[in-house]
């Protein structure tokens, strides 16, 4: 049994479109730390969290791009020229560049003899809780490779957080083998 369509209406679309711009915000958050008064080396917290940054901007520009072509093609009932593979590589790149935050960290930590955490960890977390919000966004839209995007342990714990995702995984599989 197919699921119904669901039927978005221009306000819909502008708020999943904030809500995928809005990543931008939480790393703006992320400059802010390198000037806070909490951080002694200003120089090696820009080192932490500038690829992170940038990684961001440039997945956020390509996802706000496929997601206007995915609200075009709903507000004029065509079909989507958005690009899985682009909408995909766009959140790869985010769950990697976070990836790669926490080994720099977890480095600067050794060579500090056990600092515990760094001041930006607590907004790259609501920026994983954010891109997973973006991830269901753009399920809701197209048949994304869950797989390709997260490593195993991301996934499960995106599942079990958020029921729509699994169930949206559980439908997509049982119309592939229908099909």
């Amino acid at each position: 049994m197919a699921a119904p369509i669901k039927h978005y209406t221009i306000e819909d679309l502008e708020a999943n479109y904030n809500d995928i711009h809005a990543l931008y915000d939480l790393a703006e958050e992320l400059v802010n730390t390198i000037e806070s008064d909490f951080v002694s080396d200003p120089e090696m917290q820009l080192e932490i969290v500038e690829p992170l940054i940038n990684e961001i901007g440039d997945a956020v520009d390509l996802l706000t791009h496929e997601f206007i072509l995915i609200a075009e093609s709903k507000k004029n009932k065509t079909s989507s020229k958005a690009s899985k593979a682009q909408v995909e590589s766009g959140l790869r790149k985010i769950f990697n560049a976070i990836n790669d935050y926490q080994n720099r960290v977890r480095d600067v930590s050794k060579k500090a003899h056990g600092a515990i955490m760094n001041i930006a960890d607590p907004i790259v977390h609501k920026i994983q809780r954010h891109v997973e919000h973006v991830v269901v966004i753009f399920l809701e839209f197209m048949s994304i490779s869950l797989q390709s995007i997260m490593n195993k342990a991301e996934l499960e714990q995106l599942k079990s957080r958020d029921s729509r995702v699994a169930l949206m995984m559980h439908q997509y599989a049982l119309s592939q083998h229908q099909g």
